[in-house]
């Protein structure tokens, strides 16, 4: 497949999404929005796309490759950032509404209510980085 090396990681982040939101069909918690306009949630979609582009990196051009270890750090700074960056968003949006909470009726509804979930939990992120090797390992073949 000539495409593979970005089919794949594509791939890997559809099928996480799919994951997750049937998980939270599973939870009770389904949003139809959620595909476009929420984060968070279980696997992480977008550290399983970052570690599928870092495996196909690796699989393709070697483990000890440039290409590999530039790809492995943008995954790391993505991976941290949906633990740490994001969650500091969230907890602000939990403040912003609380504070927004207390104004009087007519001031809240020109308001916007922020978004809570927006981070990952570290199970999260773990979880979507073993999701998008495995995946990419199951799909590897078509590299070659």
């Amino acid at each position: 497949m000539p495409y593979a090396a970005l089919a794949i990681p594509i791939i890997v982040a559809i099928f996480a999404q799919v994951v997750k939101l049937s998980i939270d069909k599973i939870k009770g918690n389904l949003n139809l929005k959620s595909i476009w306009l929420s984060y968070g949630g279980m696997p992480s979609a977008h550290t399983a796309f970052a570690v599928s582009v870092t495996t196909v990196a690796g699989l393709w051009d070697g483990w000890d490759s440039p290409l590999f270890a530039v790809a492995a750090v943008f995954t790391l700074i993505i991976m941290r950032d949906a633990m740490t960056f994001r969650n500091f968003i969230g907890e602000q949006g939990k403040l912003l509404n609380h504070v927004i909470g207390r104004l009087p009726l007519g001031d809240q509804r020109k308001l916007p209510h922020f978004m809570e979930r927006v981070g990952h939990a570290p199970q999260e992120v773990l979880a979507g980085a073993a999701f998008g090797f495995i995946i990419t390992w199951l799909l590897s073949p078509l590299l070659f």
